[in-house]
């Protein structure tokens, strides 16, 4: 199992990274919106936690900021239905204590702000997983789900009520990131998104 790599950016992708190591070898890994927040400019150092995922026809890894994002990543994946693409959703629209915290109080409306959990995933994956969370809880610490979203967050939700895809609103609003620096106001962040939609 691959579970950590860490190199030189080479390459950003729409929902992926290439990394070079310094032994020579490049890794494609697919990893959650949250993660494009944090990349260095192309050729900095970066270091991911990954998962790899075998499947009939691919083998696929998966990165991640934290060990407990990968750890939660998979554990998500424990849940009938939720496979890696929708488990990486998750992690990248809300942050890890945010997941736990509302599976393990079974807040159903929290879980459905991410694309693609309607009620009864998110009922079934609260139902499978709250009680197989507890020590990720403790390496979370408490959080309400009253929470107020990042910034990026909130945008991303914001343009995704618009009407626009998940990718298409990640997309945007790395672009609209690079363009802008520093901390900004949640809707100055949304109104740069726009211009690149």
């Amino acid at each position: 199992m691959i579970s950590r790599v860490r190199g030189e950016l080479a390459a950003v992708r729409s929902d992926r990274v290439e990394v070079m190591t310094v032994a020579g070898v490049g890794y494609e890994i697919i990893v959650p919106a949250r993660v494009f927040e944090t990349l260095p400019e192309p050729g900095g150092e970066m270091d991911l936690h990954t998962a790899l995922v075998s499947r009939d026809d691919a083998l696929e890894l998966f990165g991640f900021g934290s060990a407990l994002d990968r750890e939660l990543f998979l554990r998500l994946q424990g849940a009938s239905g939720v496979g890696p693409r929708l488990a990486l959703a998750i992690l990248g629209t809300l942050p890890s204590r945010r997941i736990v915290s509302a599976l393990r109080s079974r807040s159903h409306e929290t879980l459905q702000m991410v694309s693609g959990v309607g009620r009864k995933t998110a009922e079934r994956m609260a139902l499978e997983l709250a009680d197989k969370l507890e020590d990720l809880a403790v390496s979370t610490g408490s959080a309400s789900d009253d929470e107020p979203l990042d910034g990026t967050t909130a945008a991303l939700e914001a343009l995704r009520a618009l009407g626009y895809s998940q990718l298409e609103s990640e997309s945007a609003l790395r672009a609209a990131r690079r363009e802008l620096d520093g901390e900004v106001e949640t809707g100055e962040l949304i109104r740069a998104a726009l211009r690149h939609l």
